[in-house]
């Protein structure tokens, strides 16, 4: 008898297509199953009877959100003879959680296993191609994913790594060397049409003893240097959007890398430790004729302010070197910097533990990032003015009022040298700001990062220093002195 299942993602931020989903949605048409898909609470689903819901879950962050999705769709179930399942990333990070919180117990790591969801068939759900046709279940005016004209897969499963920050280990504990995505292609041609893209989810494809047969794989599916897509001729690109493992790097890996479209080459700079390794493979990129690489850059896990200044700064510096490449290549760094929040962690705004970052200097990055829309772009110029002349200009930039960041500099700033870029009030803040004695840089970080601004006044009334009252008196009166100045 056929069975009505309603697929769930939540309502959070959700940049890719559920891939899960896709595939759990393939394998119940496989048996004749009537199949939806909806994200975010829906009253008209909750108020159809569903023999099987799938709830997916992502980031630990969209816990709040996540949860009252679960609550939602459970109702629906009515205690009857269906089933809610819920699995995903979250799923396998905090199933005791989700537990005592739903009385659901979720489905952790991959669909690898019939048992997982109670199968009546030993069908390996997780090698089962995606279903793209439920994408268009939830477009409208108001939301849409990215990559929809992208072949979505892996050609290995899991990491040869353990790092503690990742979630990895956990979602997916068993290295697979090498998944053969050309049967997936093929299928999805066949069913829903030819795509342009090839998107791999790969945690550590470089770690793979089988890579050579990787590459020949995406290229026998029609992903070769040049290649080009549909009556327009689209250029064709090859995305591992989970990064390449610099300390895996080698001449002849990069050079059968340089054989494939790929774009952007994505490489995580996570630690000042790796520097020497990480210069070492992103040349070895440009060497190869590399045009476009998107670097993370981890920070607050257990570095230091000074040390995240450092690794954006060496993309910086390497890009001024490689614009002067007398071949001609030119290759452009964009760093993307990934603030560490703990697998564990239920919102953005937590404590990680590490003392060398602090709540102010975390929302000053978070201010400077938003003004730059993310990423931090190739040129020097601009990252020396967002971020400061060396590390200890950009901690004077963190500790400022947020509208001092946002409104440092004067229109046509490029048109101006030196000092005068900035406005008198940034002036003024880096002035005093350098004159404080180390235990009046201290004392301030301490008054800005743990009291809030409600306390602000009172710090004012008790400090005997004169700098710091000033500085103090900047925050509580930065709407002010920015219009002061816009109004002069």
């Amino acid at each position: 008898m056929n069975k009505k299942i309603l697929l769930v993602e939540p309502a959070y931020k959700s940049k890719y297509p559920p891939l899960g989903l896709m595939k759990l949605s393939t394998y119940h048409k496989m048996k004749g199953d009537e199949v939806a898909f909806v994200r975010g609470c829906s009253m008209e689903a909750r108020g159809q009877f569903w023999d099987k819901v799938y709830i997916t879950t992502l980031f630990t962050f969209t816990w709040n959100e996540t949860i009252k999705t679960i609550k939602f769709y459970k109702e629906t179930l009515f205690n009857l003879s269906g089933k809610c399942y819920v699995g995903g990333i979250l799923a396998s990070l905090m199933p005791r959680q989700i537990f005592n919180e739903t009385g659901i117990q979720p489905i952790q790591g991959l669909l690898n296993d019939p048992k997982k969801i109670d199968q009546d068939d030993d069908i390996i759900i997780d090698k089962l191609s995606p279903d793209y046709e439920i994408i268009d279940h939830v477009k409208n005016a108001n939301f849409s994913y990215e990559n929809t004209d992208a072949y979505l897969g892996y050609t290995t499963r899991g990491c040869v790594w353990k790092c503690e920050f990742c979630a990895v280990k956990e979602f997916e504990p068993k290295y697979i060397p090498h998944i053969d995505i050309r049967s997936m292609i093929k299928e999805i041609d066949s069913k829903f049409g030819e795509k342009q893209n090839l998107l791999l989810m790969d945690n550590n494809v470089l770690a793979s003893p089988q890579f050579d047969q990787i590459i020949n794989d995406i290229k026998e599916a029609g992903f070769v240097k040049g290649a080009t897509f549909g009556k327009t001729r689209r250029k064709r690109m090859v995305d591992f959007n989970q990064g390449l493992d610099a300390r895996l790097f080698t001449e002849a890996k990069m050079k059968r890398l340089s054989e494939i479209p790929l774009e952007p080459m994505r490489i995580a700079f996570d630690d000042i430790q790796y520097k020497e390794t990480y210069v070492k493979a992103v040349r070895l990129a440009h060497k190869y004729g590399q045009k476009n690489m998107s670097n993370y850059i981890l920070y607050n896990f257990k570095d230091t302010p000074e040390d995240f200044y450092e690794r954006l700064k060496i993309n910086i510096e390497l890009n001024k070197e490689f614009a002067r490449d007398k071949h001609g290549v030119r290759t452009n760094i964009y760093s993307f910097p990934m603030r560490y929040i703990p697998l564990d962690a239920k919102d953005r705004d937590i404590d990680t533990g590490n003392r060398n970052w602090n709540k102010r200097y975390l929302r000053g990055v978070k201010i400077i990032l938003n003004v730059t829309k993310g990423p931090v772009m190739p040129g020097a110029e601009f990252f020396y003015q967002a971020f400061g002349n060396d590390a200890e200009e950009f901690k004077a930039i963190l500790l400022m009022p947020e509208d001092f960041i946002r409104n440092r500099v004067v229109l046509n700033w490029r048109k101006v040298k030196g000092i005068k870029r900035l406005k008198p009030y940034v002036r003024n803040w880096m002035d005093i700001y350098f004159d404080l004695s180390q235990d009046e840089r201290s004392k301030l970080i301490e008054i800005l990062s743990s009291n809030g601004m409600s306390t602000v006044q009172e710090e004012i009334n008790n400090s005997d220093s004169k700098k710091i009252k000033k500085l103090l008196g900047y925050h509580l009166n930065a709407i002010e002195e920015v219009a002061k100045y816009k109004n002069a």
